[in-house]
């Protein structure tokens, strides 16, 4: 696995212009919890030309802040494109795809954003459209009564 992939750094303890990080121009934000699913996490790393990973957990790491550096890492460097990967059903967890997709919506409309999830060893990915559906429950309660 390249040093790009092994996903050693925190997101919140890198420079927002780190030079790897305006060398790549790919963003990948793991969430801590897939550690145990290294083979993946590498699979998505190594698409579009690779990425540079790190590591979050919003239990640890509020959102509205994970948003700034995430926001700030994404103007200064320079990113064309911001890939999410956290494990599945976590109320943690998806607030990293809800921000990813803030981002682009509110300050950065250029920019790729993929979102994958790991449910029982299995990657799925999933597309902006039920990220940001996922958001209105009202919206989700009516696809179920349907």
């Amino acid at each position: 696995m390249s040093d790009e992939c092994a996903v050693s750094q925190h997101l919140m303890s890198i420079n927002v212009g780190d030079k790897r990080l305006r060398e790549k121009k790919n963003l990948l934000i793991v969430g801590s919890c897939t550690d145990t699913n290294l083979d993946i996490v590498k699979d998505i790393c190594e698409r579009d030309g690779g990425h540079f990973a790190l590591h979050l957990c919003l239990e640890e790491t509020h959102m509205n802040q994970a948003g700034f550096k995430i926001a700030s890492i994404v103007k200064y460097s320079e990113i064309r494109k911001v890939s999410t990967l956290t494990v599945d059903g976590s109320p943690h967890c998806i607030q990293l795809h809800y921000v990813v997709e803030d981002i682009k919506r509110h300050f950065a409309p250029d920019i790729e954003t993929a979102h994958f999830v790991i449910e029982k060893g299995e990657l799925h990915e999933i597309t902006s459209e039920a990220v940001k559906r996922s958001r209105h429950l009202s919206k989700i309660q009516k696809m179920i009564d349907s």
